[in-house]
């Protein structure tokens, strides 16, 4: 499976340390390896590079000097750093500010319903509203770290490098809608961006559906600077009581549940549906469950949250995705057992296949087999991690699963009834 989906490896950054030391300390016995990793490094920014090759093949063939040569490639390298430092000046004017205002900034609580100290922020909000009468099922939307409604589900603006991008099925129950839709988005055109599809969408083509998001606060330092006052921050077991608290306030539970969850948002849902069928006043959360779409959710842990850097420390959210924790771990096991019991909660997930770009370089944000919850339908979609959750448009494979999900538990609970 891992051949089948994994993205294009982006190796140039290996070159930059050689490159870097080769010409500063002017080893002759390195220089044709440094022509190669300046090459390398100049080749990926995309600048003209024939200047440079033709005064590097100039100097070695003619002069056959080695103190020249080495000086051409001091130039080249000392011409690629202007080219970019105002890249660069910006990066750490950015950086600066951050870290000034982060520190003048107190952050913000709220006081929960659940017994304990000072929670972090955590809101419910109704997108949408059909009414008592008419609403037969609640769609609940929750994003990832660093996400919110306006930016984890606006409508996707990538392009489509393939001319036929279509979504490998791994696993698949027979209840996709891949044969009628099975690229990526039909036509290129956006007529109407909207920045908020579950709000925007779901009303037109799922008119009895109530759309609700939960939002929550996040640490603006994923990897905090040790000289920096590291916030009190709440777990995801306390958050995701919280997060009951709030949807038994708009009464969920009352009606059909689908979740939708990106990235740590499926891990709350989880959480939610865990704590929910431990408690006999939450459950019927989990009795009326009836749909789980999952959209690149770290099942097993992310390889991101292994990273660790000096003179850095890992928030709170982030060392609860490190891979195969003991939490984690449990939690995966707890649910698994649960949908052996629930086995009417259909479940869908999409995996991430490109590289995401950070800064500047590209990472594996979800690994294929941590996005494998281990039970339902299962694709690999050719998107990175930011972009999977943003269809391009109400025909997009990534929304029509969703609809069609809503439509086959409306008909399969309607004649449940009958």
């Amino acid at each position: 499976m891992d051949d089948r989906l994994s993205g294009t490896d982006h190796r140039w950054f290996k070159y930059f340390p050689n490159a870097i030391k080769a010409v500063l300390t002017c080893q002759s016995q390195n220089i044709m390896k440094t022509a190669q990793d300046i090459a390398y490094v100049i080749c990926y920014f995309k600048p003209d590079i024939t200047s440079y090759q033709q005064m590097l093949v100039l100097c070695w063939v003619k002069t056959k000097n080695m103190f020249f040569y080495e000086t051409a490639s001091m130039i080249s390298f000392v011409l690629w750093l202007l080219k970019y430092s105002w890249w660069l000046a910006r990066f750490a004017i950015e950086k600066c500010n951050i870290a000034l205002n982060t520190i003048d900034q107190k952050p913000n609580y709220i006081e929960s319903e659940v017994d304990g100290p000072k929670r972090c922020e955590v809101k419910c909000e109704v997108l949408y509203d059909p009414g008592l009468e008419a609403t037969f099922m609640d769609v609940v939307f929750i994003h990832g770290l660093r996400g919110d409604k306006l930016k984890t589900w606006k409508q996707g603006v990538w392009k489509q490098v393939d001319q036929k991008p279509e979504p490998v099925v791994v696993r698949n129950s027979g209840l996709s809608t891949m044969n009628q839709f099975e690229r990526l988005s039909i036509g290129n055109e956006i007529k109407e961006f909207t920045n908020c599809w579950p709000r925007d969408w779901l009303p037109l083509d799922c008119p009895y559906v109530r759309v609700i998001t939960i939002s929550y606060s996040t640490d603006p330092y994923l990897w905090r600077p040790i000289w920096l006052s590291k916030p009190v921050r709440t777990t995801m077991k306390d958050r995701g009581l919280e997060m009951i608290s709030l949807l038994r306030n708009v009464h969920v539970g009352q009606h059909p549940i689908t979740w939708v969850g990106h990235s740590k948002g499926g891990l709350f849902i989880k959480q939610i549906l865990v704590h929910a069928n431990e408690n006999q006043q939450t459950h019927k959360i989990i009795t009326n469950t009836r749909g789980i779409l999952f959209y690149s959710v770290p099942h097993n842990g992310s390889p991101l949250a292994n990273i660790k850097l000096p003179l850095f420390q890992r928030s709170i959210e982030l060392q609860e995705l490190v891979n195969d924790t003991q939490d984690i771990q449990k939690l995966q096991k707890t649910f698994h057992e649960m949908m052996n019991v629930n086995r009417q909660i259909q479940v869908k997930s999409f995996i991430e296949t490109k590289l995401t770009l950070m800064k500047l370089i590209y990472l594996r944000i979800v690994s294929i087999q941590s996005a494998d919850p281990g039970f339902g339908d299962l694709y690999g979609v050719p998107l990175d991690h930011r972009n999977i959750c943003k269809p391009k448009n109400r025909n997009c494979f990534l929304y029509q699963e969703l609809v069609n999900m809503i439509q086959s538990l409306k008909q399969s609970t309607v004649e449940e009834t009958v």
